[in-house]
């Protein structure tokens, strides 16, 4: 046996080795299914728990788009805004959501904030702080608003995700709950508070949040992709991969998903749909060094090992950048 052989029997030995071990979180470290530990401020940073991820910000609010995060362990996504619904381009979701009141309500909605002297402008400037990733000052931006405008439910809804972004997520799902008590029926809402559920380790009550949007609105893409996370992240990865086929299907094409399917089908050994959801997130996202990792992992899995060291390479390339 030569060297050459040799190293790719080793490989192939480590590879049995990992694939028996306990299941992984997508970071890469052992997650066992019955451990549901929070997860910690430090942990999101280093890209170590799952970003639960929202939709982006409605283009029709013509404002600054919040930036967002890929899951190539730098954050996570932005959690979306809600939209108003006098615009064209509402997102489904919300469309599909509340039903349009009989007559002008005395509270002002979520799709309809109360917009006072100097709202606008202070709402702007702390998307636009957002958008700069200067969160603190963002927060301290959507204060202002608040203090002047309690029901400004787009305002309290950005800091939520603002302080979900530092790590602050007990602050995040009280002022979600805050939304709700203003308007129970905002499906964007429910996602965002199950999202920041997920991130507190609560995956049983941000499950269930989940489960009803999906009752209110079955064809909700992003709803399904949270799901996805949410089993996930609790090691079930024969349930979480039709969650994450089901959102690709309803249109959440993003790469985010297709690189979820190819860990959940890897976990359970579809190798050949591992590998076909990889590519289509390589070619979603080709700067995705995870991406390019998770291809090398199935390729080596299916006996390519020249075209697994190409991914590995490039994923180190990227990593190295």
């Amino acid at each position: 046996m030569n060297y050459l052989t040799r190293r790719r029997a080793a490989r192939r030995r480590q590879l049995a080795e990992w694939a028996s071990r306990n299941q992984r979180s997508p970071a890469g470290e052992p997650a066992s299914p019955a451990a549901e530990s929070p997860v910690t401020a430090q942990g999101a940073a280093e890209g170590r728990r799952l970003p639960f991820e929202l939709l982006d910000p409605p283009t029709a609010l013509n404002t600054l788009a919040p930036p967002s995060r890929s899951p190539n362990g730098n954050g996570h996504h932005a959690v979306p805004e809600p939209a108003a619904a006098s615009e064209a381009a509402a997102p489904p979701a919300l469309a599909a959501g509340a039903p349009a009141p009989e007559e002008p309500a005395p509270t002002p909605s979520l799709a309809e904030p109360a917009q006072q002297p100097g709202a606008e402008q202070l709402y702007q400037a702390a998307r636009r702080a957002w958008e700069e990733h200067d969160l603190h000052r963002a927060a301290a931006l959507y204060r202002e608003l608040l203090a002047r405008d309690p029901q400004h439910l787009r305002g309290r809804n950005n800091l939520a995700l603002v302080l979900d972004e530092l790590g602050e997520h007990e602050r995040a799902l009280e002022e979600l709950d805050l939304c709700r008590t203003l308007d129970g029926t905002s499906l964007e809402v429910r996602v965002n508070r199950s999202a920041v559920l997920a991130a507190l380790g609560r995956y049983v009550e941000a499950e269930r949040e989940l489960l009803d949007v999906l009752e209110q609105e079955p064809t909700s893409g992003e709803a399904y992709f949270n799901l996805g996370l949410v089993t996930a992240r609790r090691g079930r990865w024969d349930c979480a991969a039709p969650h994450f086929a089901r959102a690709i299907e309803l249109g959440t094409g993003r790469e985010a998903a297709h690189f979820y399917l190819g860990e959940a089908l890897n976990h359970v050994d579809d190798l050949p749909g591992a590998l076909q959801a990889y590519q289509r997130a390589v070619e979603l996202a080709p700067n995705n060094p995870k991406a390019h990792y998770g291809l090398g992992i199935v390729l080596d899995r299916m006996n390519r090992p020249d075209e697994a060291a190409q991914a590995y390479r490039r994923s180190r390339e990227l990593h190295i950048r």
